[in-house]
């Protein structure tokens, strides 16, 4: 029986705009961390919450499928430094969840507005969670995450 090559088969991104944020601007930093190509299929999803004291937080979330969700995690790469890769590699460990096939990753919100990915590990961050068929053991994700690029 052959065996099904692991591979991406999705990316969630999420990021909350506070009531003082411009719910544009916001969608702007997750649009600046796009490659072109996906662009025009980028179809925002908005879920208005509560906040501790009772100000409204908008939940946006972009949900991106197979060969749309690689070329994301190609263009992350080549938008990271390598230094931010190796850290990737190095705390892989910590941010895939092998049960569901889940790697976490945040980036800084105000540097994705400003075009640039940078990892942050504070609150204002863009959360990002890529999906890996079969929940495959580190080493299978290390492997496919190096080949697509994202990991040094």
């Amino acid at each position: 029986m052959s065996r099904i090559p692991t591979r991406v088969v999705g990316v969630e991104i999420s990021v909350h705009a506070h009531a003082t944020e411009d719910v544009g601007r916001v969608k702007q930093a997750v649009l600046n961390l796009l490659p072109e190509s996906v662009h025009d299929k980028a179809v925002f999803e908005e879920q208005v919450l509560e906040g501790h004291h009772g100000n409204p937080i908008t939940r946006i979330r972009l949900r991106l499928r197979d060969r749309d969700a690689e070329e994301f995690i190609k263009h992350l790469a080549s938008m990271l430094s390598d230094t931010e890769k190796r850290v990737l590699r190095a705390m892989l460990g910590d941010r895939y969840d092998e049960r569901q096939g889940r790697m976490y990753i945040r980036l800084s919100k105000q540097d994705a507005f400003l075009g640039d990915a940078r990892l942050y590990d504070g609150d204002d961050v863009v959360h990002i969670v890529i999906i890996l068929r079969g929940s495959p053991k580190l080493e299978e994700v290390a492997r496919v995450l190096g080949e697509l690029g994202l990991l040094a």
